[in-house]
């Protein structure tokens, strides 16, 4: 039996395509995209898997877009992705798979660069992990300041635990994982970064979670100069906090006290939570402001493009290639368990239901919303029947092909509908349009780009000190999220 080279997890007999991860094992490892504003691939089991061969598609990255997502762009991830524990739209706690959890029997390990007390490096120590006790006892010691503004011990390891958990709920963290760039069962003070060579993960995601702290204060006191609040949901939330997350722990079988500890470690409590919740809160509003003013032109766009040309030709970005975006209800065609071939009468069985729901659409407001809410009600594709049915930045080749061919017919239009039969069954299809593949990563790049500098700006006017020997980490108890 072989085991998928990209989750390691046992492949059908006979089988290219992951039942796990989804991916296709016949291609060849891709780069992961940018950490920002992604998710690692969902699990999709193959005979399932209602309109493409690897249920969920291998995304191209072009080495211009890695090139800048190894910049600037990790110091958002605290401010980009959604939060740690129970968030202002309910998320819940992301807590370390017990599989994957940091499992260092000491507490206090050695680091393999730079050594202790490096005069010539910013970070004072080569590692920064203390015992619990001792993380707790530093709690309330500064270690960082930007003009009257300060950032406690405490304060830290929130920031740093949620660093280090959205870096490694992203496809680029996911795909280091998969690889053996990064391996969460071992400490991070042991391990060399992929970020700087010179660095340990646990250095680079300090140095991440402090510049995320720069940013945070920074966007906050912008926004109280902009006169721009928090909205009345994220203040219900802070003064609601205690009783949500509690409610949250309750759920996982856990005390709140238990919660906080697997998420934050042992040198943060609910006040250090609180304060990095309502900085974030405050901030927010005045980064989505600016951020939705990055809207380039098509001259823009293509100039940006035209520069990276070579880059974006060696990641295999195709000019006069189309990604579409549809949205489709499967129907699968049932039949007599393990039969090869189905019958006449259970196609048509298939396509008279798929018809009726075709028919379902017609009958209501038939717009994009409406075929949404009936895909998450009717589809029997796990890999979109929770998004309305949604498949987005599809390329030639991700599909099976006649799914492609009725997406890719060149009079295609917004809207367009119609059933598409394939060997999974009926498809009830809704085009939601079309976009040149190289515009695509043109204008994610682009944006990014654009982001970086603001950011960079931003940070420039609101200059940080850290006395970095008076950091301490302690490590997330995981085996009590586990238990």
């Amino acid at each position: 039996m072989e085991n998928c080279k990209f989750c390691n997890q046992e492949l059908d007999e006979g089988k290219t395509v992951c039942p796990h991860c989804g991916r296709d094992n016949a291609q060849p490892e891709t780069p992961a995209e940018t950490p920002v504003e992604e998710t690692p691939v969902k699990e999709t089991p193959v005979e399932e898997a209602p309109v493409e061969e690897a249920a969920q598609p291998v995304k191209k990255a072009t080495p211009g877009k890695i090139a800048l997502a190894v910049g600037a762009v990790v110091v958002l991830v605290a401010v980009l992705v959604a939060l740690i524990l129970a968030g202002i739209q309910g998320n819940a706690p992301a807590e370390a798979p017990a599989d994957t959890a940091p499992a260092a029997t000491e507490e206090t390990v050695p680091a393999t660069v730079p050594p202790d007390g490096n005069p010539d490096d910013a970070t004072a120590k080569g590692t920064y992990t203390v015992t619990g006790d001792e993380a707790l006892a530093a709690r309330e010691t500064v270690v960082a300041t930007i003009g009257d503004s300060q950032l406690t011990s405490g304060q830290l390891q929130a920031h740093y635990w949620s660093t280090v958990n959205s870096f490694l709920s992203s496809q680029q963290g996911y795909f280091l994982m998969m690889n053996g760039a990064l391996d969460y069962s071992k400490p991070l003070d042991t391990q060399k970064s992929l970020m700087d060579e010179n660095m340990t993960w646990q250095q680079s995601f300090l140095q991440q979670a402090l510049s995320n702290w720069q940013t945070s204060v920074a966007l906050a006191a912008e926004a109280e100069k902009a006169n721009l609040e928090m909205s009345d949901e994220e203040r219900e939330y802070l003064d609601n906090l205690e009783t949500y997350l509690t409610t949250t722990a309750g759920s996982y079988g856990m005390t709140l006290e238990e919660l906080l500890r697997a998420n934050l470690g042992p040198g943060a409590t609910l006040e250090d939570f609180a304060a990095y919740q309502e900085l974030y809160s405050r901030g927010s509003g005045y980064y989505a402001q600016e951020v939705a003013k990055f809207v380039p032109t098509q001259e823009e766009l293509k100039a940006f493009y035209d520069a990276h040309a070579e880059d974006y030709a060696a990641g295999g970005v195709e000019e006069d290639a189309k990604m579409v975006d549809v949205r489709h209800i499967l129907v699968t065609v049932k039949g007599e368990e393990g039969a090869e071939e189905h019958t006449e009468e259970e196609w048509e069985a298939c396509r008279t239901e798929a018809q009726f729901i075709l028919d379902t659409w017609l009958d209501g407001a038939k717009t994009e919303d409406s075929f949404a809410a009936l895909a998450n009600e009717k589809s029997e594709d796990p890999g979109s029947n929770t998004g309305g049915g949604l498949y987005e930045k599809v390329m030639p080749g991700q599909m099976v092909e006649p799914f492609e061919d009725w997406c890719f017919d060149e009079s295609r239009a917004y809207g367009d509908y119609g059933l598409v039969k394939t060997d999974y069954g009926y498809h009830v299809m809704f085009f939601v349009g079309s976009k040149p593949q190289w515009q695509y990563y043109a204008e994610n790049d682009w944006r990014t780009d654009k982001i970086n500098t603001f950011v960079q700006q931003l940070q420039s006017s609101y200059p940080m000190e850290v006395d970095y020997s008076k950091i301490v980490l302690g490590l997330l108890d995981s085996g009590e999220a586990a238990e």
